[in-house]
C-alpha cells in the first residue's frame, strides 16, 4: 500500500490512527485532508510521509483530487461540536458521495470510525450499550443522529462494490493501553470503554488484515 487518504486527522482519535498508519505503512504516503492544518501535532505535521491537502466535507473537487493515486481511505470523522446540526446529517452526506468518487477512482478499501448508534443484525441486548446509546440519544442527539445516518450509507446501494469496515467504539478514553478486544454488544466480548490508541491500532491493522470486510464490529478494551 503505497498511499492512504485520511479524514478526520486532526480529531483526538486522528492522531493515533495517523501515527499507526505511519508506523505500520513506512513506505507509504499518508494524504490528510484537512480544514486546519495547524491543529496537527508536530511529530505528524513535520514528517516526510505526510502530505497536507486542505478541504472541507462538501467541497467535492477537492475530495475527489485528494483521492488520486489513493490505494486505501482511513476515517475518523465524527460529530463533536455542540453546533452539529439536529436534523441534518452533514458527515454521513459526506461518505455518500465519497463512496461514489472511491468506485470512480477505483478505490475500493475504507476503514471508519463508527458507534454503536449504528446497528448491526449481530447485536444483542446489553444493559451497559443500551445505557450509553440511550445517554447519547439524550444527551447528544446530532451525534446519535449522524452515526445512525453513517451506518443506514454503508449499508445502502451507495457502498456497493466499496470493502468497508465500520469500527464501532463505545465511550472513548484518553488511556495508553493499546490491547483491544473484538466484538458485538451484548456477545460477552465487547466492553464500554475504549481508548483512541486502540482504536487507531485495530483500525489500522483491519485495513490490512481484512477480517471485518462489511462489517460493522465493535472493539473495546479488555
Amino acid at each position: 500500500m503505497q498511499r492512504i487518504l485520511v479524514f478526520g486527522s486532526t480529531a483526538p482519535s486522528g492522531f493515533p490512527l495517523v501515527r499507526n498508519a505511519l508506523q505500520d505503512y513506512p513506505e507509504a504516503k499518508l494524504v490528510l485532508c484537512v480544514r486546519s492544518p495547524q491543529k496537527l501535532p508536530a511529530d505528524i505535521a513535520s514528517h516526510p510521509s505526510i502530505v497536507l491537502t486542505e478541504g472541507q466535507l462538501d467541497d467535492t473537487t477537492a475530495i475527489d483530487r485528494a483521492l488520486n493515486g489513493v490505494d486505501a481511505v482511513l476515517s475518523a470523522l465524527g460529530p463533536s461540536s455542540p453546533k452539529h446540526p439536529k436534523d441534518k446529517t452533514p458527515i454521513a452526506d459526506f461518505y455518500a458521495a465519497l463512496l461514489g468518487l472511491m468506485r470512480k477512482r477505483g478505490v475500493k478499501r475504507i476503514v471508519l470510525l463508527g458507534t454503536a448508534s449504528a446497528r448491526d443484525p449481530r447485536d444483542r441486548f446489553a444493559i451497559g450499550f443500551k445505557a450509553m446509546t440511550a445517554s447519547v440519544y439524550t444527551l447528544y442527539y446530532p451525534g446519535f443522529n449522524e452515526f445512525r445516518a453513517i451506518g443506514q450509507v454503508f449499508r445502502s446501494e451507495a457502498a456497493k462494490g466499496i470493502e468497508w469496515t465500520m469500527v464501532r467504539v463505545p465511550f472513548l478514553t484518553d488511556g495508553e493501553s493499546e490491547t483491544y478486544v473484538v466484538g458485538y454488544p451484548g456477545d460477552g466480548k465487547a466492553g464500554t470503554r475504549v481508548s483512541r490508541k486502540a482504536f487507531g491500532k485495530f483500525a489500522v491493522r483491519e485495513l490490512k488484515k481484512r477480517e471485518w470486510v462489511g462489517e460493522m464490529p465493535a472493539i473495546s478494551n479488555p
